[in-house]
């Protein structure tokens, strides 16, 4: 039998800290934590108590992967002394990943801010991103841990991201020895319509390791509870059941509230149709 993996992202405003995510997801059923590995969550004391997180989330059946540290960081970025912080802080996020038994880590592909926009410098920063990488690669290869650059939202009007469209992805793979897998957003899928499933499609599901969910109007990133948007989840859920694609949808919110709002939204359609949720 086929299941739902339904799982939930730790975001950074999250009001406890790690152990306390691990326990709200296993009281809600959950069977997959994304940690974001970004203040001020990280920075709490049961944060740091990585053997715990990585027992207790044995028990429960619950696997786990790490977004690594993005904000205000660009490992694309034309400053020699910001793209290497940005490299260090990724792979500390890394270490953190090995230390609780994930093996899966989530990376952003960098970006150009627009007011530096020349072609030459829009190439130059691509380059940048892809040595960048290949040192981070190098780091997650030691640990075992697979990397996948996630999609990144087109509503941004300040930056030209490297990786939002299928194309941009599969250039990225390809320059990269197809060493690097996907985090597919399927929330920022809706910037390019109201059925974003059509990314694992164009990305192949077997290139697909972890997901995003998250609900907005296809005019801005809101990362909205599911339900409250424009998103047609039925068809993600029919084509993931199908297809039985493998990887998590885990669900991307800024609120406990609407993390609990989007996990009752989509159990409630999963049973509608028929659907199994995985089981712990």
């Amino acid at each position: 039998m086929h299941f739902l993996k339904l799982g939930a992202i730790c975001f950074a405003e999250y009001e406890g800290n790690y152990l306390d995510f691990l326990e709200l997801a296993h009281a809600n059923g959950l069977c997959w934590i994304e940690y974001k590995y970004e203040n001020p969550v990280s920075a709490r004391e049961d944060s740091a108590k990585t053997d715990l997180i990585k027992q207790r989330a044995k028990n429960y059946g619950i696997g786990l992967s790490v977004h690594t540290r993005f904000s205000g960081f660009n490992i694309g970025s034309l400053d020699d002394n910001e793209r290497d912080e940005s490299l260090q802080v990724i792979e500390e996020s890394l270490r953190f990943a090995n230390e609780i038994g994930a093996k899966y880590a989530t990376v952003h592909a960098g970006f150009l801010p627009i007011e530096q926009y020349s072609e030459e410098n829009l190439t130059e920063s691509f380059n940048r991103s892809i040595s960048g990488i290949k040192r981070l690669l190098r780091t997650s290869d030691k640990f075992g841990i697979t990397l996948c650059i996630e999609n990144g939202n087109g509503f941004t009007k300040n930056k030209i991201k490297h990786a939002v469209i299928p194309s941009s992805l599969k250039r990225i793979r390809e320059a990269l020895d197809n060493r690097i897998f996907f985090t597919i957003d399927f929330g920022h899928g809706l910037f390019f319509g109201t059925d974003p499933s059509y990314l694992v499609d164009e990305l192949d599901p077997q290139n697909v390791k972890l997901s995003h969910l998250h609900d907005n109007m296809g005019i801005k990133d809101t990362h909205q509870p599911l339900g409250t948007g424009v998103i047609q989840l039925q068809k993600l859920f029919t084509k993931y059941m199908k297809g039985k694609w493998e990887f998590p949808l885990s669900l991307e919110h800024k609120s406990t509230e609407d993390l609990l709002e989007s996990i009752n939204y989509a159990k409630s359609l999963a049973r509608r149709l028929g659907y199994p949720i995985c089981q712990q």
